[in-house]
């Protein structure tokens, strides 16, 4: 089993007042606490001449510093969670194609850090989804995967909000795009009521190209009383998943413990 460590599972040591995490340091925290040579960045996480403008320049350096400090610990970037910068499945066209240039600059950015991969958001923020905002984000994805293979890096979607809520939809999206630059990005936890995760993932399993193992509480037996692992593991395996299983911990208890337990669960049902 392949494992990475997502940013997110620290999220709440980063900017902390008392003992703030910074990004420079979460590789050789990955690598050094918690003994996992491969991670996840996040966005919102790196720093930017204005912290509170996500499209603003990086800090002068930064990249550099970032890349300096992974290879220093012996840590491969493998994706970067892209967020707050547009909707692109938004229906006002203006609005759409700021979103979609926006995206562009992180191809950039994998190139000069060395990554792979980085992930964008569907988009479709209006309380109603239509075909018409599926279509859209589809065009969107469709340009964004056209740069993806110029470049050499491979764009996902993620079930995270909008119309990726509905599993059938990313599919579609999927198959529309129809590029090798593109991918799907499968959250354990994100689908909300009434979907069932379980059989959502099941149907993503096959068109994944990365995975988030989300976990929120550990019973005694280590196993997360509100999520069958053994059935989702399942469904991966018999979809011939290869790919990267990102730890990805929200629950409430101490983190360092979360991503623990994270692990030994996605290790007990290791194929």
């Amino acid at each position: 089993m392949r494992i990475a460590l997502a940013g997110w599972s620290l999220h709440r040591r980063f900017g902390r007042p008392d003992n703030p995490l910074r990004l420079l340091d979460y590789p050789a925290v990955a690598r050094e606490e918690f003994g996992i040579d491969k991670i996840e960045l996040n966005s919102v996480f790196f720093e930017y001449e204005d912290p509170a403008d996500l499209t603003s320049p990086f800090r002068e350096g930064f990249l550099a510093d970032l890349r300096q400090r992974a290879q220093d610990a012996g840590v491969q970037f493998v994706n970067i969670t892209v967020d707050r910068i547009g909707d692109l499945a938004a229906l006002d066209e203006a609005l759409r194609r700021q979103a979609v240039e926006r995206h562009r600059r992180w191809f950039d950015v994998c190139i000069e850090l060395g990554c792979p991969a980085f992930r964008a958001n569907s988009g479709g923020k209006d309380p109603v989804i239509t075909d018409e905002h599926q279509a859209r984000c589809t065009e969107s994805f469709r340009r964004l995967a056209d740069w993806a293979e110029e470049s050499g890096i491979t764009v996902l979607m993620e079930n995270h909000g909008g119309l990726s809520g509905d599993p059938d939809r990313m599919i579609q999206i999927h198959k529309e795009v129809n590029s090798r630059s593109f991918g799907l990005l499968a959250d354990f936890r994100n689908f909300p009521p009434p979907v069932d995760p379980h059989e959502a993932l099941a149907k993503l399993a096959p068109h994944a190209s990365f995975v988030h193992a989300k976990f929120l509480s550990f019973n005694a037996a280590g196993e997360d009383p509100d999520f069958d692992t053994a059935r989702v593991m399942r469904s991966f395996r018999d979809a011939g998943y290869e790919g990267l299983f990102g730890i990805e911990f929200e629950g409430e208890i101490d983190d360092h413990e979360g991503v623990i337990k994270s692990r030994a669960l996605l290790e007990r049902y290791a194929y």
